[in-house]
């Protein structure tokens, strides 16, 4: 997914409305390098899509679902310029652990901006660290920083129900 696509998943972006599934069906789709190939199995639903505003409707829609649903069963999807996703309720989870580990690679970067660790010949972790410049109230601040970061980003995936 990229980042221009996560508006459509998150409802931001799209036309929004409802897909009632007619069938679902698994297809296997080729994922991998040259070397590695193998198949990903794909949960496809199709159906028919009402837009909750305006009216428009779609009679073959289909969309790349979580899982396999019944016949009859209503589904919150966008529409696209070319395609339906279905909206994911769980970005929010998603998105604040993502902006979590984020958080945590910035802080031991700055640590290695710092104090030189993990470069060709630089310092061991500890010395790195008691030569951090500012001293204790640096130190503080970074550990307490990455160690909330890091806390905050197992609660969001532990919410969200990855781990």
């Amino acid at each position: 997914m990229t980042a221009k696509d996560m508006g459509y998943e998150n409802g931001h972006k799209g036309t929004a409305g409802t897909l009632t599934v007619r069938e679902c069906h698994t297809e296997f789709h080729r994922v991998g390098s040259s070397r590695h190939r193998h198949a990903r199995p794909v949960d496809i639903c199709a159906g028919t899509f009402h837009a909750d505003e305006g009216g428009v409707t779609v009679e073959d829609a289909t969309v790349e679902a979580a899982a396999k649903f019944e016949p009859g069963k209503q589904l919150a999807v966008q529409k696209t310029d070319y395609r339906f996703v279905m909206i994911d309720e769980q970005w929010v989870w998603r998105s604040l652990a993502l902006v979590c580990v984020s958080a945590c690679a910035l802080v031991a970067g700055l640590f290695c901006l710092l104090t030189g660790f993990g470069s060709r010949r630089g310092p061991k972790f500890r010395e790195a660290w008691r030569r951090v410049p500012g001293g204790a109230a640096v130190r503080v601040v970074l550990a307490g920083a990455g160690g909330l970061a890091a806390l905050a980003a197992g609660a969001a995936l532990l919410v969200d129900g990855i781990v």
